[in-house]
């Protein structure tokens, strides 16, 4: 039966070959070798970059996706409450629900930020809503 000798790794074959040269030949090698190493070392550092920059663009991307989606089922979920309640008779409520508001929240969750004046005319249109219907319950003073 022949004995099998493991293979050797190639660092240990060439660790074998220059320890049969002369120590000037192996300072002239690491000085030649220095720059490699220094190109190596700075594409391994690219490369980790690289991927925490993929990894980072991949969260951004499913927080906006995500956004998207909330926004679109808050926008829908309002306007069916808005149907809803416009059937049940609270057409105040209704206004509220259907009125700037849902353009608002949406383009909060969409775009992430507030516009000035859409703010403005979701908070005009709830307090007209408010004073309407203040003004049509019986026995209210009209103020909300």
């Amino acid at each position: 039966m022949t004995e099998q000798v493991p293979p050797q790794s190639s660092s240990h074959q060439w660790a074998l070959q220059w320890a049969e040269l002369p120590s000037e030949h192996l300072k002239i090698a690491l000085e030649a070798l220095e720059p490699e190493l220094a190109r190596e070392h700075q594409l391994k550092v690219l490369q980790a970059q690289l991927q925490m920059q993929e990894a980072k663009d991949r969260r951004s991307h499913q927080l906006y996706l995500i956004g998207l989606i909330s926004g679109f089922s808050i926008a829908i979920a309002m306007l069916a409450g808005a149907v809803a309640v416009g059937l049940s008779g609270h057409s105040w409520l209704a206004a509220m629900l259907a009125g700037p508001s849902v353009l608002s929240l949406a383009g909060l969750f969409v775009l992430r930020r507030i516009d000035v004046g859409i703010s403005r005319q979701a908070s005009l249109s709830h307090q007209a809503a408010l004073n309407s219907a203040a003004q049509s319950v019986p026995g209210s003073s009209g103020t909300a």
